[in-house]
């Protein structure tokens, strides 16, 4: 570790975004990296951090290795479910090293720091930006609850970054966005779940394969996610397939709800 006066940051204001981002570590395991995820949240202008079941205890190491991010260490959060950790949570970003390198992975289907911090830029709303944990990153299970999973262009000769190392790159590009604005136009969660709800019912209802089915909802999470689509985009869309679900409805169920 070099001194913290090795190296300057525009010091700036803390933006909007930032101060809307929680930063969760999942499982973390080494109290060095903590330590030093604390210092990048610090040299960013980020204060809000989550660790769920940390593997090891928060000591001296963690604090040495914040240097001035100590405050963000001692003010941080523990969780014992990640379930606990994105309670209230908007928009959910996990982050790994392990790209789809196929478009039929359509989990690990990512997008890199810069898309993410443009696309987050025009958001509203409480951001939870999930790490994994340094043996093993984030599970598929975890990705799944991601509405945007953000991964680090690097060598293909070895592209597992330290996750403090991540985590400061993510940073440095949500920072570099704080000028602009958020967008007021923006759905709400609970709107988009509906909106993607509908779909999943319609998919049930064409007797589609379970894990074709399984795989179309994935792929429409994702182009709601990705696309940043507006309240009035999913209302018109919304009443559309609304619309087809009804048309499409068995006569008989129709006549049960009437009775």
């Amino acid at each position: 570790m070099g001194d913290s006066r090795s190296a300057t940051v525009n010091s700036g204001s803390v933006n909007g975004l930032a101060s809307r981002i929680s930063v969760v570590l999942v499982e973390p395991e080494r109290e060095g990296n903590i330590g030093s995820v604390a210092r990048a949240m610090k040299n960013f202008g980020f204060t809000d951090l989550c660790m769920v079941s940390p593997k090891t205890p928060i000591g001296d190491e963690a604090y040495r290795f914040a240097t001035h991010g100590k405050e963000v260490l001692r003010e941080a959060k523990i969780s014992k479910t990640l379930s606990d950790a994105l309670a209230g949570a908007d928009h959910v970003v996990g982050t790994t090293a392990i790209a789809g390198t196929s478009t039929r992975n359509l989990l690990r289907i990512a997008i890199d720091p810069t898309q993410l911090a443009s696309r987050l830029a025009e958001t509203t709303g409480s951001v939870a930006l999930l790490f994994g944990r340094e043996s093993s990153g984030l599970t598929n299970a975890e990705l799944q609850r991601c509405d945007m999973i953000v991964t680090i262009p690097a060598s293909k000769d070895y592209n597992v970054l330290n996750v403090a190392t991540a985590a400061s790159i993510v940073f440095y590009e949500l920072f570099k966005i704080r000028s602009k604005r958020s967008c007021t136009l923006e759905p709400s969660r609970q709107a988009v779940e509906l909106l993607a709800s509908i779909f999943t019912e319609l998919a049930d209802a064409a007797d589609i394969p379970s894990h074709r089915r399984r795989l179309a909802d994935r792929a429409f999470r994702n182009v709601l996610a990705k696309s940043l689509i507006s309240r009035r985009e999913v209302s018109l869309i919304m009443g559309v397939l609304r619309r087809i679900r009804d048309k499409t409805e068995p006569r008989s169920t129709k006549s049960k709800e009437a009775t």
